[in-house]
């Protein structure tokens, strides 16, 4: 049996709103369960099927305007939904040097758990060998790359899992790029630290820079075609 046009359209506008694939089904099988209701009802006041259907998805509205609403619903009954400029205009501002500090903190736990970490004295003597030193640069440059990846797909998953306006994706990721433009992690013999623009050697730190900016925008692009992809999947799975 053809599924209505109406729960067609309902889906389609869900997905469009940016409901995750989750909500949706969940979201539509309760509303074709009330249709059913309704459509059993006018049936046994005396209607045909095409006037139950009629006065079934009039009872129900337009869907159009009711998925706005159940979107709505969605977006309230969460945190990251109801307080989304904090949550994604301002917190990775504060989750990405608190995770990058974690990440090195676990170069000292392991020096202590397993004595292959870092501390003053490896510092030290990695300082007069250019090659270990080298290897040390790579880590903890390493780990501030992972830090903003890790922070970006956080909130790229957070603003999805919250039926959250793609907008919140682009400010999240923004934020998290102007982090990386204007902050800049140094390790020098004897010397490392988290700098802020104005702050910097006025010599070869640009084009870094602009390395770590582009990661948070190289990933919103491939998560807005990933969701893209998977909604697109969705709807011809369902209409099929």
């Amino acid at each position: 049996m053809p599924e209505p046009k109406y729960l067609a359209q309902l889906r389609g506008r869900l997905v469009d709103l940016g409901c995750p694939v989750f909500q949706v089904r969940r979201l539509v099988r309760e509303v074709a369960d009330h249709r059913d209701d309704l459509l059993r009802t006018a049936v046994v006041e005396g209607c045909s099927a095409s006037e139950a259907e009629a006065r079934a998805d009039g009872q129900l509205g337009d869907p159009l305007e009711l998925a706005e609403r159940l979107t709505a619903v969605v977006r309230r009954s969460s945190w990251w939904g109801r307080h989304s400029f904090i949550g994604f205009g301002l917190l990775p501002v504060v989750v990405i040097p608190v995770l990058w500090v974690l990440l090195t903190g676990v170069g000292i736990w392991l020096e202590y758990a397993v004595g292959c970490g870092l501390n003053d004295d490896r510092l030290h003597a990695a300082a007069a060998r250019p090659d270990g030193f080298r290897h040390i640069c790579m880590a903890i440059n390493g780990a501030d790359y992972v830090a903003i990846v890790l922070v970006t797909l956080l909130f790229c998953w957070l603003t999805y899992r919250a039926a959250a306006s793609f907008k919140w994706t682009v400010t999240a990721c923004v934020v998290s790029a102007l982090w990386a433009l204007f902050t800049r992690v140094s390790i020098q013999p004897h010397n490392l630290w988290l700098g802020f623009w104005g702050t910097w050697p006025v010599h070869n730190i640009w084009t870094p820079q602009l390395i770590r900016c582009a990661v948070p925008l190289l990933i919103l692009g491939v998560t807005y075609a990933f969701q893209r992809r998977t909604a697109q999947r969705f709807l011809e799975s369902a209409a099929g």
